[in-house]
């Protein structure tokens, strides 16, 4: 079972007693059909009250007896497999966590909410069953044929003649439902996919009026999972019926043989109706032996899955023995090295051989054509991805050789798609550092420009967000996750074309509130304005991947061409960008 065995072992010793308690109710079980034919033969046969009492007595008492094993094997097993679900789900998530993108784009991310919910719960299913059915089945068909054997030796070969075809119908069994049911997941993590996109692109749906086409893929994922699941319906609807005419035949042959046995005074009724219940009982031991193979190959393909997940170990950790990064003792806040980056199952290159720097307490702006890779040098920079080749370094060490939680703490980054969570404004601040005083988050508010527009709100900075915060604008939106990587006051800032959606104005206001307030901070801008990188101190043009042009505003509007065109596009001549005079 791999990873997943070390969840269930601590549970070992638990799994042992809920079994053998259920084993325990298991032998009252099969002790009550042999004192029915003791009561039956001695006590009521030859009307002998007492004897009718005391085994009435003896029966009442293990009953009991058996009544209250099975309970405490029942609680057991519904504790314990809770247990270890919540065990397993929880080592699940926090070894997710650690996961770079590289392991998130492979396994996906529906594929992963399958796994930590419906794979965990067929594992916990099966924990549970074994400890009411495994040790209890085998009792059951062991331990009857054996009590069949001493009631009537000669009968029992009936049993013997029936047993070959019950193993053929539990391996028809096995043999049908293993491929059905890894099927069966992954058409689960298709459909969770649907589901997910559906929910978060929910506005782009109906703005395009594509919800029938939305439906219709959901319609078919669907008809994909009940198709999978009707296959294995259907192998286990062949296999009961099967299971039942051999039970119904064994019991025709028992009535019909043990009566010319009674005839002929070689059995009494008692032993009759005691076989008969033993026949039952090892029938339906192997009715449950077929159910509890199905499920351990659902589960089987469900723990490697789980197993899957477990093995998949980011390249990108902290290194055994971390480099500090000294921010204050370096000359140049960020340097790239001679770069080059595919991302996985890709083969075009996003980045190609990229060099540049910045100095501590500057500001560097990156800027380009959509699809050049502006964002994926930032992806590097926080080692959401390792580069292929080259080095980048951060206060003059390599980022692969310092400590990942600190190189975090250090870099502050503002991502182009703004993630806000159900909770406070406060709260959804905070995130950019933990316990931050309401002190702290209004200045950091003030910096973003969004302070003014908390205070006129009832509840202030105590505002609930809604889920996917639909309560506020786009451009509000990003101004609270400015706020959120302001408040971090990281050494380096980086804004991964973060105020796209404020008008001329409130971007303004912002990049001067940053350049006055924020002065030991080193900054880092993405952004498709010119107005917005005009002003930074070295001005990064990429264009398919590579560096056309480094310097400041002046330098690349003399010798690089591409600038030129993306200013020519935005400004024209003689145009004015917060009151700078350009032409």
């Amino acid at each position: 079972m791999g990873h997943v065995g070390k969840y269930i072992k601590p549970y070992v010793f638990g799994i042992v007693i809920a079994a053998s308690m259920k084993a325990l109710g298991s032998v009252v079980d099969l002790a009550l059909p042999y004192i029915t034919s003791i009561i039956i033969d001695d006590g009521v046969a030859n009307g002998n009250l007492p004897v009718v009492v005391k085994y009435g007595i003896i029966m009442l008492i293990i009953s009991i007896c058996g009544a209250a094993a099975t309970l405490r094997a029942h609680r057991n097993a519904v504790r314990i497999s809770q247990d270890f679900a919540k065990d397993i789900r929880n080592g699940m998530f926090e070894h997710i966590q650690t996961y770079s993108m590289k392991e998130l784009d492979e396994i996906s991310t529906p594929s992963l909410i399958t796994r930590i919910t419906n794979d965990v719960q067929q594992v916990q299913q099966l924990i549970m069953m074994t400890m009411r059915m495994f040790m209890r089945t085998p009792v059951l068909a062991i331990g009857g044929s054996v009590m069949a054997f001493v009631l009537d030796p000669k009968l029992s070969l009936i049993l013997l003649v029936l047993l070959p075809f019950l193993y053929l119908v539990i391996q028809y069994t096995l043999r049908k439902t293993k491929p059905i049911y890894k099927r069966l997941q992954l058409n689960l993590d298709r459909l969770t996919m649907v589901v997910r996109e559906n929910l978060t692109g929910v506005k782009v749906i109906k703005s395009f009026g594509r919800q029938e086409y939305e439906k219709e893929r959901f319609y078919q994922r669907s008809r994909d999972v009940k198709e999978t699941e009707l296959g294995a319906g259907m192998v286990l609807a062949v296999v009961n019926p099967l299971i039942t005419l051999l039970m119904n035949t064994a019991v025709i042959a028992v009535v019909w043989f043990g009566g010319i046995r009674v005839n002929a005074g070689g059995m009494q009724t008692g032993q009759i109706l005691a076989y008969l219940n033993y026949l039952t009982m090892i029938l339906n031991s192997f009715t449950n032996i077929s159910k509890i193979f199905s499920m351990c190959t659902r589960a089987s393909a469900s723990g490697a899955r789980i197993n899957q997940v477990f093995d998949s170990v980011s390249e990108i950790r902290t290194p055994d023995a971390p480099l500090p990064i000294h921010m204050e003792q370096a000359e140049k806040a960020i340097s790239f090295e001679n770069v080059s980056f595919t991302y996985p199952g890709d083969t075009h290159q996003s980045l190609k051989d990229v060099s540049f720097y910045i100095e501590k307490g500057r500001t560097l702006a990156i800027i380009g054509p959509t699809g050049c890779g502006k964002s994926t040098l930032i992806n590097l920079l926080v080692r959401f991805y390792d580069p292929d080749n080259g080095q980048i370094r951060v206060g003059g060490v390599d980022i692969r050789q310092t400590d990942l939680n600190e190189l975090r703490t250090k870099v502050s980054v503002v991502l182009q798609k703004t993630m806000l969570f159900s909770d406070t404004i406060a709260e959804n601040i905070r995130w950019g550092k933990p316990g931050a005083s309401l002190e702290e988050i209004q200045s950091a508010c003030s910096i973003a420009q969004m302070d003014e527009y908390i205070s006129q709100l009832p509840k202030q900075y105590d505002t609930q967000l809604s889920q996917g915060a639909v309560n506020l604008s786009g451009g509000q939106k990003q101004r609270i996750s400015i706020a959120r990587g302001v408040v971090k006051q990281g050494d380096i800032l980086v804004m991964d074309d973060s105020s796209s959606a404020l008008d001329f104005t409130t971007d303004l206001k912002l990049r001067q509130a940053v350049k006055t307030r924020l002065t030991n901070c080193t900054m880092v801008i993405i952004a498709q304005r010119i107005s917005t990188v005009m002003n930074a101190d070295r001005i990064l043009v990429m264009d398919k991947g590579r560096v056309v042009g480094f310097g400041n505003h002046s330098q690349l509007l003399e010798n690089c061409p591409i600038y030129q065109e993306i200013y020519q596009s935005q400004m024209g001549e003689g145009q004015t960008v917060g009151g700078i005079v350009n032409g």
